[in-house]
């Protein structure tokens, strides 16, 4: 039985029941679509609730926990303790198959940010619709910089390469084409056939899908489909700090096991405050907590139009120092429009706004016809039929949803007021052959036959088109440096006549074809005129560059626009200002690698710049020590985005390609969020870094005064101490306060003036656990348990049970004020306001009442070894207890001082 590839196209299209031209009606297309599913790869099973609950416990450190409540049920005999061990293992897990779930259900919703559109034939009409509609017998619509949607049987064929290197592992690209392929081949030789998954580097063509779903080439080995990374690395850092943490603790519990049976300590109480001890000490709910802050950042993000992609860009967005952006889109608001015209020697200007079709021709403030025979009337000719765009108006919202190039688009638009009717344009001119935009070239050419005479119509940079032409005339030259000046893009279209009967025939390859047309228009085609593109800047762009440079950002516009178009809006936008240095491709050619690194610092524009310069100027920055941010938005920017620390693609503009090569995506393109993303960065750095010295200082106070009270009893047994903390204490404190507080903290308020802080455009990471962050927790950890330490001495000599409630309460209201106290590395808490944070304070209110409840309620009382405190013991408590947050304002004070 033949293949898909073997068939004969014809052959195909009737056992596919579709028409080549017109594609499938859509109620044939609805059934279709119920009878092979959506366009879509199956998605991973999820595990079960349960599987999750019991995957909580699949840590070595929660063996080792399970191993020790088992050891003090059966030989230390103390069921309460193991209990309550076992009790708090099972909190920690269904807390951590609560996080997880929400976790998980966030980041299944970030995919729905992403939607994959393709153009499709139906009912004899393009139509753009989303890829998971597509069904086999569809006729779509490809081009450069889209992604294929579905496994597809190539129909025409204009120069089409695509990059299949994620499929095959050919990193080649590879020419497609129309003829049906005879013997059978591998898929790496399919030539005639398009899958999906695959880039479209450059060209164009149409193709009839074959496949889809599951039944892709990619579907069948879905393993090695490239997934949304879901992982976030932080947490795998985290654990492998939890090994660390756990040789720590393992070292102090075997010194301080050793120190109490020298004292003469009790066996039976020794091993369960050890094993209590250890239990508050592991952070094995940790990662889980970082893994929801990260989440949680992406998903606000996410809400402001900035898609994450990558976890790993949270941090890198937090200290980029340099902005690489393009004009258009990021600056601009991507919506183009021919404003004026030059042909016929004459200038005009043209109506019209956005992408609406309605619009006329000025001549001095009169308006004019358009009259066939002119080159005015052959130049809108040549535009509609050079379009390979699609414009849909999205209802209701008075916008345009633009697939392929907006540029052409807004020609077609041009050519549409005007009065052309496409539809009868491609009934008279029959398409042949078509050379897509490239970044070489830079041209876009398409060859039609028309009774019989060969033509072709040609529009790119004017200066390919004047070398096309051989001259220009003054007029021209003119025209060009005006609408230059005026900050538009320009556009240069052209037109050759040639013998249909030099076409080569079907004997000839598609290189000998390609060469053949591209040699066609190398010379000797007559100029038709210029077309000035406006794209309006976005209103708010210059006060958030601005903000950028008055906040200390490095901003540069590097463009593939002409120099004089660049530095228009770069001044109006406020990037370029005086005494800045502006380079132009060609200049930067000319540069050596040594010069570029000199003047990098200095230079805020560069025009016409390949995407091999991209890559340069990234290089130059990196050799500074300085921390890229780059937007990209073509296939070409691809490798400078994956060159740039943090890669930012254009979710409107962008290509596939871009996209997938970036590590974040604005969803509507403005520099706005850019900057919007950076502080969203770094108040997720923040958040994480308050939520891990909190933690870990009030658990080193925990293991410091178990230290310090064993050090005292064997320097001075006369005192005859015992241990400050029970078990079940140092459990309820591990439970209840960090519990608590550690999630009122992760829900602190974007803090303000981050983009103005000057520390995170240093060179080099800003770490989340650093000597600076070091020194805090043991600044904090060392007086929490001297204070409760020396409560404990003073009431334990007494009476012991009220000694180590007094202890209990003491470390508990520590660690309160200590809550208060990493809500900002540097802020006094009263610069940042008391009440700014609603669930700190619902927090603390919760954590009061059950303390309260904890010395009153008599079955608690017997479980926890506590007793009612009078109001003098809450007041002296909480004198010692307050003395934490003096001094960490004291410290936070001379940091302040020092940073000037």
């Amino acid at each position: 039985m033949k293949q898909v590839y073997q068939i004969e196209i014809v052959e195909l299209l009737q056992a596919l029941h579709t028409d080549g031209k017109k594609g499938l009606s859509s109620k044939h297309a609805h059934a279709l679509l119920l009878k092979y599913g959506p366009n879509e790869l199956s998605k991973p099973p999820q595990p079960s609730w349960i599987w999750v609950f019991i995957s909580q416990f699949a840590s070595p450190l929660i063996y080792i926990l399970i191993v020790a409540a088992g050891l003090i049920y059966f030989f230390a005999n103390d069921r309460l303790d193991a209990f309550i061990i076992f009790g708090i293992l099972l909190f920690n897990a269904i807390v951590g198959t609560i996080q997880e779930g929400r976790t998980r259900k966030m980041l299944l919703s970030l995919r729905h940010f992403i939607v994959q559109d393709c153009i499709v034939m139906r009912d004899g009409k393009k139509v753009v619709i989303n890829a998971a509609q597509l069904v086999p017998g569809d006729i779509i619509l490809v081009q450069e910089g889209q992604r294929v949607p579905a496994d597809a049987r190539i129909i025409e064929s204009n120069n089409l390469r695509i990059d299949e290197a994620m499929l095959t592992g050919e990193s080649n690209p590879i020419l497609k084409i129309a003829a049906s392929l005879a013997s059978d081949l591998p898929l790496a030789e399919r030539n005639n056939m398009i899958f999906c998954g695959t880039y479209i580097l450059s060209g164009s063509g149409h193709a009839v899908v074959v496949a889809t779903g599951s039944m892709t080439e990619i579907g069948k080995i879905h393993e090695s489909v490239q997934q949304s990374q879901t992982d976030v690395p932080l947490a795998h850092e985290m654990a492998r700090l939890s090994w660390w943490i756990l040789y720590f603790i393992v070292g102090v519990c075997g010194f301080l096991f050793l120190v109490g049976l020298m004292g003469g300590q009790p066996l039976k109480e020794l091993a369960v405050m050890l094993t209590a001890l250890f239990i508050c000490v592991i952070p094995e709910g940790l990662p889980v907590v970082l893994t929801l802050v990260l989440v949680n950042g992406v998903y606000h993000m996410a809400k402001q139009r900035v898609l994450v992609k990558n976890m790993q860009a949270v941090e890198g967005l937090g200290h980029a120092n340099v902005i690489v952006i393009d004009k258009t889109g990021t600056l601009t608001r991507n919506e183009m429009i021919v404003c004026r015209v030059f042909a016929d020697d004459t200038t005009y200007t043209v109506s019209g706004k956005g992408y609406y079709s309605e619009g006329s021709l000025f001549l001095d403030a009169q308006q004019v016809p358009l009259s066939p025979g002119t080159d005015l009337f052959m130049m809108a000719q040549g535009l509609s039929l050079l379009n390979t765009a699609t414009i849909t108006r999205i209802s209701g919202q008075g916008t345009f949803s633009i697939t392929g190039d907006p540029t052409e688009a807004a020609l077609f638009v041009f050519s549409q007021k005007m009065g052309i009717n496409s539809e009868q344009l491609e009934h008279e001119f029959q398409k042949i052959y078509e050379l897509p935009f490239e970044a070489e070239h830079t041209y876009h050419a398409a060859f039609f036959i028309r009774d019989g005479q060969g033509i072709a119509f040609i529009a790119g940079s004017p200066e390919r088109i004047f070398h096309m032409v051989g001259s220009s005339s003054l007029q021209a030259q003119l025209a060009l440096s005006d609408f230059l000046s005026s900050g538009l893009r320009v556009i240069g279209i052209g037109v050759k006549k040639f013998n249909a009967a030099s076409i080569p025939g079907h004997s000839a390859n598609d290189q000998e074809r390609a060469i053949f047309f591209e040699q066609l228009v190398s010379s000797n085609i007559t100029f038709l005129g210029l077309c000035g593109i406006e794209d309006s800047i976005r209103s708010e762009a210059p006060a958030t560059i601005t903000k950028a440079r008055r906040a200390g950002f490095q901003i540069i516009m590097a463009t593939g626009d002409h120099q004089r178009t660049a530095l228009a809006i770069a001044q109006q936008v406020g990037i370029y200002k005086d005494g800045d240095e502006a380079i132009d491709g060609p200049e930067l050619d000319k540069l050596s690698d040594q010069q570029l690194n000199d003047l990098i610092c200095h230079a805020t524009v560069f025009s016409r710049v390949s995407p091999e310069q991209k890559l340069r100027l990234i290089r130059a920055l990196h050799a500074h020590n300085l921390t890229v941010a780059m937007t990209g938005d073509g296939i070409n920017d691809a490798p400078s985005l994956v060159a740039a620390d943090i890669g930012i693609g254009m979710g409107g503009i962008g290509t596939e390609v871009a996209k997938e090569a970036s590590d974040i995506i604005l969803l509507d393109d403005s520099v706005v969020n850019i900057i919007h993303a950076i502080e969203e960065g770094r108040h997720t750095i923040y958040t994480l870094r308050r939520v891990i010295a909190y933690f870990f200082s009030t658990n080193l106070a925990e293991i410091l005064i178990i230290f310090f009270a064993f050090i005292l009893a064997l320097g001075y047994p006369s005192l005859g101490l015992l241990f400050p903390l029970t078990a079940a204490q140092i459990l309820w404190l591990n439970l209840i306060t960090d519990g608590f507080l550690d999630s009122a903290l992760a829900l602190e308020k974007k803090e303000k003036g981050l983009l103005f802080e000057q520390k995170w455009l240093k060179s080099g990471h800003l770490r989340l656990i650093d000597l600076s962050m070091l020194g805090r927790i043991v600044f904090a950890a060392i007086p929490m348990a001297l204070g409760a330490l020396f409560v404990f001495v003073l009431y334990s000599q007494y009476d012991i049970l009220l000694g180590r409630t007094m202890t209990l309460v003491t470390l508990g209201m520590f660690q309160w004020f200590n809550a208060w106290n990493c809500r900002s590395d540097t802020k006094s808490i009263f610069q940042i306001g008391l009440l700014s944070n609603r669930w700190l304070l619902l927090a603390l209110a919760i954590v009061f009442i059950l303390q309260v409840l904890l010395l009153h309620v008599p079955f608690l009382q017997k479980i926890f070894a506590t007793q009612p405190l009078n109001m003098y013991q809450w007041i002296f408590v909480a004198l010692i207890s307050s003395s934490i947050l003096w001094l960490e304002e004291l410290r936070k004070w001379y940091v302040r001082r020092q940073e000037g």
